[in-house]
C-alpha cells in the first residue's frame, strides 16, 4: 500500500510533532521484526531501529514533523543529518551486513522519506 494511503487510513491529522514514530514501530513489530523505539544509540536517541536478523540488516529511522508541506524535503535531510551527527549507525557497522538509514518527515497525513 502506498505510504500516504496507509497514513490516511490509520492516523488522525490531530497527531502532531514526532508522535508518528510509534506508528512506524508498530508496523514493523507487527510484521515480526525486532524493534527498538527511542533508545540510546551513539550520542543520542534514535526514533526507531528495526533489526532484520535473517538478512543481517539494521534500519534506522529518524522522524521529523514538518510545519508546512514545502518543508518536508528539508526536514528529511535534517533527519539524515541528525543520524550522522549523533552517530546512531556507528555501533552496527561492524556487526551487521547492512545499515540502512531513513529520514522521514510527516505533515498532517502525508509523509516524505529520504534514504541515506
Amino acid at each position: 500500500m502506498e505510504k500516504n494511503k496507509l497514513l490516511r487510513k490509520t492516523i488522525s491529522y490531530h497527531d502532531y510533532k514526532e508522535d508518528f514514530y510509534p506508528f512506524l514501530a508498530g508496523i514493523f513489530a507487527g510484521a515480526g521484526y525486532m524493534v527498538e523505539s527511542n533508545k540510546e544509540h551513539g550520542e543520542g536517541r534514535s526514533d526507531v531501529v528495526v533489526y532484520d536478523s535473517i538478512d543481517g540488516r539494521v534500519v534506522i529511522f529518524e522522524a521529523k514533523y514538518s510545519k508546512t508541506i514545502d518543508a518536508m524535503d528539508q526536514d528529511c535531510q535534517a533527519a539524515i543529518k541528525q543520524i550522522d551527527q549523533r552517530m546512531y549507525a556507528k555501533e552496527y557497522e561492524d556487526s551487521c551486513d547492512e545499515v540502512i538509514c531513513y529520514g522521514i518527515s510527516f505533515y498532517k497525513k502525508r509523509c516524505t522519506i529520504l534514504k541515506k
